[in-house]
């Protein structure tokens, strides 16, 4: 007995349930037939031209984005532009989109806590539970054996995550604890504060909340937003490899994996510079 859209659909509803997702979030199927069987699986954070080709070339019928394809009210579709054109791929291949994004932010094994299995560390709680169920939750904290300077705790997730990193902070202070949010995490600093954790790892932080943050004797390490919820899919591929095993089902599935959106480029200097409030840059 083949497998269909609405078995995955309602797997994905068990491990992240939809009554926690964000009030504003777009989970579900988002293009496609519940009835569809499916014959391939494909993992991915977004949806793009790469990632449909991908999944045709290898008759991937189902894929499951982390990110909403469809988010913002859709008033035309018209072939002649990007997200048009990527609506008549899907539809005339006879695809299925399904999308879960924050369930997967909050349940216990989620998002934050796989970016820091990836980065070789482990957790001991949420940072900001949920008001009404506290077995879920936003972010992850992270307590050191032995504390380490920010700059070098930047140093070593830029190599485990082999991508780039960007630090607004105090390079030389001593870090025993910090919060870890994959995708747009700033707003938890408060929560941290709160906790007497002066660190967060995260993505998207706007100028203002950084320098705000200085000011406070607080530190962000930013990462790309991308690559920071990236270690969700191997652990999203290995629960639906257990639930085909429970199937008797051999039905194959991929991971589309990409790299950072942004190419940094920095001037070559002999020494370092000093900014302002004598702090290092690097």
């Amino acid at each position: 007995m083949s497998l269909l859209v609405k078995d995955f659909f309602n797997f994905l509803k068990n491990l992240a349930p939809l009554h926690i997702a964000d009030p504003q979030d777009n989970n579900g199927l988002q293009i496609g037939s519940f009835l569809n069987p499916v014959s391939g699986i494909l993992l991915t954070l977004d949806i793009s031209k790469e990632a449909l080709s991908f999944a045709l070339k290898h008759n991937l019928n189902l894929i499951i984005s982390h990110h909403p394809f469809i988010f913002n009210p859709i008033f035309t579709i018209i072939k002649d532009n990007p997200k048009g054109d990527l609506i008549y791929t899907l539809i005339k291949n006879d695809l299925n989109l399904i999308c879960w994004h924050t369930p997967l932010d909050k349940i216990n094994n989620g998002v934050s806590e796989n970016f820091v299995k990836a980065i070789n560390l482990k957790s001991s709680e949420f940072i900001l539970k949920e008001k009404y169920d506290e077995n879920f939750g936003l972010g992850r904290i992270v307590y050191l054996k032995k504390s380490i300077k920010l700059k070098n705790l930047a140093k070593k997730i830029a190599k485990l995550i082999k991508s780039w990193v960007m630090v607004a902070g105090d390079l030389e202070s001593s870090i025993k604890a910090f919060g870890v949010c994959g995708g747009s995490g700033s707003f938890l600093k408060e929560e941290l504060k709160k906790l007497g954790i002066n660190t967060l790892i995260t993505s998207d932080v706007k100028y203002h909340i950084a320098k705000d943050a200085y000011e406070e004797g607080f530190n962000f390490i930013l990462i790309d937003h991308g690559i920071s919820e990236s270690f969700i899919l191997p652990f999203l591929k290995t629960k639906i490899q257990e639930f085909l095993k429970r199937k008797n089902s051999q039905i194959p599935i991929e991971i589309f994996r990409t790299t950072s959106l942004y190419q940094i480029y920095s001037p070559k200097r002999r020494e370092k510079i000093n900014a302002r409030r004598n702090t290092k840059t690097y």
